[in-house]
């Protein structure tokens, strides 16, 4: 884990600059190394490779972020106007340069996922918020309107070790080709994948807070790698 800063500086971000000056990202983009994730009952770790936008440990169903001076609530980005529940939210925003494979965060029983088009209007571009991300490493919640709009996929699962529900929710962008996920039904093992999104992308952890207290271990800016960075650590 390390800040957007140093990461821009790190070899593999330099040598993808450097390979793609000019050039389609297609292969980088679809790259999916192997990686060895790592396993720990009171850790939860990040579902994406990305920048974290936000780490909130307490949000109301009904209180969440101001954008564009509308309050976009937990209930609307997982389209459950029933959602009721106080619950822990970070935020993690998947840049151009990193690898967009989707990792389970908590061994769970993966058990539904609910496909919901976007919100208002079509797709809309999130390279306004990635441009401010690598320009001047924060962001303007103005920027981040693609959360009311655009695609997006709610995957729903069930972790014994948390004594309930916790809920990840995948955001297109603009020229999205697919969100994709793959072992509903089954039960998936912590850092194992069970998804994807094509082209652009943020994807969000949201744990309800009913049995278990956390502990935030990342911040804002902060980029991490999904299945090795811990994000949270129950209390």
């Amino acid at each position: 884990m390390q800040h957007i800063k140093e990461w821009l500086k790190s070899p593999e971000v330099l040598a993808m600059k450097k390979q793609t000056m000019g050039q389609n990202m297609t292969v980088d983009f679809f790259r999916d190394p192997m990686r060895n994730t790592l396993w720990d009952p009171e850790l939860i770790y990040a579902p994406a490779d990305g920048v974290v936008l936000y780490a909130l440990p307490k949000v109301l169903p009904s209180d969440f972020l101001e954008i564009k001076g509308k309050e976009f609530t937990l209930q609307e980005m997982l389209s459950d106007k029933n959602y009721k529940d106080k619950s822990l939210v970070i935020g993690i925003f998947m840049t151009s340069f990193d690898v967009h494979v989707n990792r389970v965060p908590a061994s769970a029983y993966y058990l539904e996922s609910r496909e919901k088009n976007q919100i208002y209007t079509h797709n809309i571009s999130m390279m306004i918020a990635e441009n401010e991300l690598f320009s001047d490493f924060h962001y303007d919640r103005k920027a981040l309107s693609y959360l009311f709009c655009n695609e997006r996929e709610v995957s729903v699962f069930y972790c014994p070790n948390l004594g309930g529900r916790y809920y990840i929710v995948q955001v297109g962008d603009k020229d999205i080709d697919v969100i994709q996920n793959w072992g509903e039904g089954f039960h998936l093992f912590q850092g194992e994948r069970f998804g994807s999104i094509r082209w652009g992308s943020q994807v969000d952890l949201i744990i309800p807070l009913k049995k278990k207290k956390f502990k935030i271990l990342v911040k804002e800016m902060d980029h991490v790698q999904a299945g090795i960075d811990a994000i949270a650590q129950i209390i």
